[in-house]
């Protein structure tokens, strides 16, 4: 039954690029690469709640868009992700970097990017990307280290997860 709902939700937020959403959810992918060792994240989330989110968190007026290249939209964009997700593995926080986003209809993509992994044995993450904004935020995480391949949902009430390979 988890599964359809995660497998419902991912369509509605693929399909949803001509509609205007009552929902407010994000997809985060975080796949771990073998030969570089690195975790490669994705994060798929709608262009004018993160906007939204952003320009009252920070007291700004950005407007984000593919024709706005300004330099403080991805300062602003790299604060905000920062603050609101981050990786532990091993129990130690992993840094990471902002790569860059790319804009799609109304969902805007970002890229990060965490290396020199060491063997992963347990994996934290924590992702409240959009909740103090939107408190029904569902924040879909699928993750593929591996053999394992998982999908859960972080909410307002529970932020965090933290998975033993």
């Amino acid at each position: 039954m988890k599964k359809i709902h995660i497998i419902l939700l991912t369509i509605l937020l693929t399909t949803s690029a001509f509609t205007i959403h009552k929902y407010y959810i994000s997809l985060t992918k975080i796949v771990y690469k073998e030969k570089s060792k690195s975790l490669q994240i994705t994060m798929r989330i709608f262009i004018d709640d993160l906007q939204e989110t952003i320009n009252d968190t920070y007291t700004e007026n950005i407007e984000l868009n593919p024709s706005n290249k300004s330099k403080k939209n991805d300062s602003l964009i790299n604060i905000y992700i920062a603050n609101h997700f981050s990786l532990k593995i091993n129990n130690k926080l992993k840094p990471y970097t902002y790569l860059g986003k790319e804009y799609e209809n109304d969902i805007l993509y970002l890229y990060l990017e965490s290396n020199t992994i060491e063997p992963i044995n347990t994996l934290e993450i924590k992702n409240s990307i959009l909740i103090e904004m939107y408190s029904n935020q569902k924040n879909i995480i699928k993750i593929s280290i591996n053999d394992l391949k998982k999908t859960f949902f972080l909410t307002k009430e529970k932020n965090v997860k933290k998975i033993t390979l």
